[in-house]
């Protein structure tokens, strides 16, 4: 038995005891395209934040991904990112397969790192309201598993041993922000689209991170703010907006996140998110709810292909009453760049305005079609 193999059984071991094989759905899921219809799960069901969204699986041009990041509060540098990828190949151009793991980041001394690697073996997730969820990526050495998203402070662990792409390791998350849909918290019925045909659930929003890896033979270890979400469309991703600014952040007792979305008919789609001490104190899609806009180099608004990152964002909510909460991202790392993508790592800096301001790190990222 290879040692990944043992690591994912243990831990699948773990998370089983107490429960019976009834109380969890499972869904095994191949390594092979739908020849048909992929249909997305549009309204949220009880228990399946965190599931498989696309039945009966991803067909050319759907997709269905599990994200996971962290970036240090105790180095300037370090960051870790780690997607579990269920897509087609026009959807997010996967050639080798549907299924694969990707893991990014920035090591200490500032040097930037990808690599991935497909689940040929297919994946298996399971998951219910009072277990949570474990997935184990067969054939790429990676699983996943969370505590219920029912309870207070969910905690997920990640785990990676490939011997063959040199990375070893495990992230922990103890959330410290309640999982949510785009306009709406955890519950049965909500709507789950954040721009039409993409939809997004958010089950970890801000969490204490603790990163233990060795990535081809150099040290990432870090401890700072954590987050997990997943993203799933109906149709092709580039097809369906121009613009994507999404991020996150802890700001002293403030978690945040953003969406602010320009999609292809011109039309601007929002969704803030901010929590005091782990409390909502606002959620909401309505227009102008959070307003993002790069500043600086490379700072034209929309960004097009190709255009290089942008030194930094203003990231501006309304809250109610009038009342602003305004932040501003500085860049200091470019985790990962393409011609029409771009993820940062940086300091931001804000609070309520005309109230105190507080510092901190953030990640984010920005598409640009």
């Amino acid at each position: 038995m290879h040692v990944s193999t043992l690591c994912v059984c243990l831990l699948g071991a773990i998370w089983a005891q107490g429960r019976s094989v009834s109380d969890a759905t499972r869904t095994f899921i191949p390594f092979q395209l739908v020849n048909g219809t992929s249909t997305a799960e549009i309204i949220s069901q009880a228990g399946n934040l965190d599931g498989p969204k696309l039945k009966p699986g991803v067909n050319d041009t759907t997709f269905d991904w599990w994200y996971f990041d962290a970036v240090s509060t105790t180095s300037k540098n370090e960051s870790l990112t780690i997607v579990f990828y269920n897509s087609g190949p026009s959807s997010l151009g996967n050639p080798g397969g549907p299924l694969s793991v990707q893991i990014s980041g920035v090591l200490a001394n500032g040097t930037t790192f990808v690599t991935a690697v497909d689940a040929t073996g297919g994946t298996t997730v399971e998951n219910d309201n009072n277990n949570g969820i474990f997935s184990i990526w067969n054939g790429a050495g990676a699983s996943f598993a969370g505590t219920s998203l029912e309870h207070d402070s969910p905690e997920y662990t990640v785990t990676v041993n490939n011997p063959a792409i040199g990375v070893n390791g495990t992230l922990n998350l103890r959330s410290l922000s309640p999982p949510h849909y785009p306009c709406d918290i955890n519950r049965p019925g909500m709507s789950q689209e954040i721009i039409p045909n993409v939809y997004w659930s958010n089950a970890v929003p801000d969490a204490v991170a603790t990163a233990d890896f060795t990535i081809a033979g150099s040290s990432l270890r870090f401890t700072g703010n954590g987050y997990h979400d997943k993203n799933w469309g109906s149709t092709i991703l580039s097809d369906t907006f121009d613009t994507w600014y999404w991020g996150h952040a802890r700001l002293g007792p403030y978690s945040l996140v953003w969406f602010d979305t320009l999609t292809q008919d011109g039309k601007e789609h929002f969704s803030s998110w901010i929590t005091k001490d782990g409390k909502i104190l606002s959620q909401s899609c309505q227009p102008k709810s959070v307003i993002v806009r790069p500043w600086g180099d490379n700072s034209e608004y929309p960004p097009y292909p190709k255009l290089a990152a942008p030194s930094g964002y203003t990231i501006r909510y309304d809250l109610d009453g009038g009342s602003s909460f305004v932040a501003n991202f500085t860049r200091e790392n470019i985790q990962l760049s393409t011609n029409t993508y771009k993820r940062m790592t940086g300091t931001i800096v804000g609070g309520v305005e005309g109230g105190e301001q507080y510092e901190g790190q953030s990640l984010c990222e920005q598409f640009q079609y």
